[in-house]
């Protein structure tokens, strides 16, 4: 836990650009652009941790720059990670949501999350 929070300021940092980002960029060239690796051989629990702990420091950081920035820093550190998107029908609600996975698993989500949302395909 002592390592997530050391990473903690580097991850609001990086939320706070993203979320900037996202007001003035499309989702494509954000998602390409590469993030600065100045932690080498992090664990990639301490890293969701650290982002998940920064996200809730911030108002109103949702899914979409929360997942880019998770994405752009595990990809930077090595991880093969992906980003996804999903939807989901209640009664006349539509809800969308975007996480990182690894090894086909949501990282920082319920366990029931492909459950609750069908994950859109890139085409």
């Amino acid at each position: 836990m002592a390592k997530a929070l050391l990473l903690l300021p580097a991850s609001r940092k990086h939320l706070c650009l993203i979320m900037l980002r996202l007001k003035h960029q499309s989702y494509d060239e954000i998602i390409n652009q590469s993030h600065e690796n100045k932690h080498s051989n992090v664990e990639i629990n301490i890293v969701v941790k650290a982002y998940f702990w920064a996200s809730r420091t911030i108002k109103k950081c949702h899914c979409l720059p929360r997942s880019i920035a998770l994405y752009q820093k595990l990809k930077a550190l090595g991880y093969p990670v992906e980003h996804k998107f999903g939807v989901s029908k209640h009664d006349q609600s539509l809800a969308a949501h975007a996480w990182v996975e690894y090894q086909n698993k949501p990282l920082n989500e319920s366990p029931d999350l492909k459950l609750k949302f069908k994950v859109l395909e890139k085409i």
